[in-house]
């Protein structure tokens, strides 16, 4: 069920401005969501307040539509409102953005103070601080826990600053930490005497009229109308949190960043005014995304159509809520579904979306395999000029170049830097990542699949359904002799032959494997992307 619900949002001033939502707008988003089990929520502000959209339904098995007021995990976009709190505080006199995190974490005759000092208020908000995207005591691979901020505590959090803030470098460039904004998120909440969300709700929620915004804390229920989260498929666990809720742990609706949106782009006597004035100033040029950084928000540099945006995801939802003064428009797109909603959001606000520069002259003198241990290698490789590194059981990053033989990973607060021998051949790589470095010799990459050519009858067997959850299905068709691969909601890819039964994709790095029965009929397949393993029986 699909519904369009303008409101006026009274008392708030706008900027006279010329923007209407795009005719086709709703239409977007039933192609965005189709063939999701979940929805999507979008709000979009102009000078005329605020118009609300929404396609698809809570899941499967809850046949509830989505609403202005269906609430969704907002994940990083998160760290704005932290951002926020920090300029609010500011401004009240509570904190200055200079005052170093440990200031209000740990005892004022710590003997850590001194070693932690250059880790400021502002260096965490701006991602500039040199902490890890997460710490290292948080847990074993928490990336694939059902959960993984839940269990992570203020003691665990301090005792993590303790362990990566001495080594850090401040200040070098911007690495993207959830650590960092978690950090800055308890200290904050202990400027005021009390928790991130008590803070948060008195000083930023209730002055914007987000009265039905929460933090997603861990022991406490859901709200009843919190979307159930989607990935690959299938209905994943709703995250909660304890010391990183700063980080990522907001929940909220389209009507309730509509009113966000509305005081970003009012004028004087729109709430929090000054304060959202100051989290839009540029702090540092942002390399990894291209633009600036603000305090929280992305910056585009565009100078016809600039957007100051920002997205957020969970294990299964995704966020994007972004505006352009210059035009006076705004956009929130809320899905609870994991899958990226960017492009759709630049599109709609018109603007361009900036990108890392990651074109390196050379980079084919760069490619290989480093074992940095028997179980650990980084594969480098190089398409189209960029460089990408993919190390062992994961996703492949690009890598932007910093200088001579040394890369930043993009999104990550690591670095790569790599030897030459007398000859100026390259033989080693050195990972610098958490105060470590690592190094590895340089081996040769295994050879590129060979395509070949098979039997008609034995593409035939290919062709059917592959579900890997219930809402997630490869189907596999052959057409004119070539194999076809189509994911639910996705499009319609070519893969090879490089062996009977197995397969490659050009387009993106994947691998398909078929399976056989006793009787040599085709049974399954296993699909290996991103360094996972993932198996579905043919239906």
């Amino acid at each position: 069920m699909k519904n369009l619900i303008p409101i006026l949002l009274a008392l708030l001033s706008i900027p006279r401005v010329f923007a209407a939502p795009p005719p086709d707008i709703q239409a977007r988003l039933d192609t965005w969501i189709k063939g999701q089990p979940g929805g999507i929520a979008v709000a979009w502000v102009d000078r005329d307040g605020a118009t609300f959209f929404q396609s698809g339904h809570y899941a499967s098995d809850d046949p509830r539509p989505i609403t202005p007021d269906t609430q969704f995990e907002i994940g990083s976009v998160t760290k704005v409102f932290t951002a926020l709190l920090l300029a609010e505080s500011e401004r009240r006199g509570k904190v200055s953005r200079h005052d170093p995190a440990a200031k209000y974490l740990l005892p004022a005759d710590d003997p850590a103070q001194a070693a932690l000092a250059k880790i400021t208020l502002l260096s965490l908000t701006t991602h500039t601080s040199g902490l890890p995207r997460l710490p290292a005591n948080i847990g074993k691979n928490p990336d694939a826990s059902t959960d993984p901020y839940a269990a992570y505590g203020r003691a665990a959090l301090v005792e993590g600053l303790r362990l990566h803030g001495p080594s850090t470098t401040v200040g070098r460039s911007v690495a993207y930490s959830n650590f960092g904004v978690s950090v800055l998120g308890e200290a904050l909440g202990a400027a005021w005497g009390a928790s991130y969300a008590e803070a948060l709700r008195a000083q930023v929620l209730a002055p914007l009229g987000m009265n039905v915004t929460t933090v997603g804390l861990a022991g406490q229920p859901p709200p009843a109308d919190l979307a159930p989260g989607h990935a690959d498929g299938k209905r994943v666990p709703n995250w909660t949190f304890l010391a990183c809720a700063a980080a990522g742990g907001i929940r909220s609706s389209t009507r309730d960043l509509a009113r966000l949106l509305a005081a970003c782009l009012g004028g004087p006597d729109a709430p929090l005014h000054a304060a959202l004035n100051t989290t839009q100033q540029p702090q540092h040029a942002n390399a990894d995304t291209g633009g600036h950084i603000g305090l929280g928000w992305m910056l585009t540099d565009d100078a016809e159509r600039p957007i100051v945006w920002h997205n957020g995801a969970t294990a299964g939802s995704h966020a994007f809520v972004g505006f352009c003064p210059k035009t006076g428009v705004g956009i929130a797109l809320l899905a609870n579904v994991h899958k990226g909603s960017e492009k759709l959001g630049f599109e709609l606000l018109g603007g361009k979306q900036t990108r890392p520069n990651t074109a390196v002259a050379n980079a084919a003198d760069y490619s290989g395999r480093y074992p940095l241990s028997p179980a650990f290698s980084i594969a480098i490789t190089e398409a189209n000029g960029s460089l990408f590194a993919q190390a062992t059981g994961q996703s492949k990053l690009a890598l932007r170049p910093v200088s001579a033989d040394r890369f930043a990973i993009v999104g990550v607060a690591a670095e790569i830097s790599f030897e030459r021998n007398a000859e100026g051949k390259v033989i080693a790589l050195v990972l610098h990542q958490n105060g470590r470095d690592q190094r590895g010799l340089r081996g040769e990459l295994p050879p590129p699949p060979k395509e070949i050519a098979l039997p008609a009858e034995t593409l035939a067997g290919y062709a059917g359904d592959y579900p890997l959850t219930p809402a997630f299905v490869l189907t596999v068709s052959v057409e004119r002799g070539a194999v076809f691969v189509q994911a639910t909601g996705q499009s319609k890819l070519p893969v090879f032959a490089s062996a009977r039964d197995e397969f490659f994709y050009k387009a993106v790095d994947a691998r398909i494997t078929f399976q056989r029965d006793a009787a040599g009929q085709v049974s399954g397949l296993t699909l290996h992307q991103n360094g996972k393993v993932m198996p579905a029986t043919k239906r």
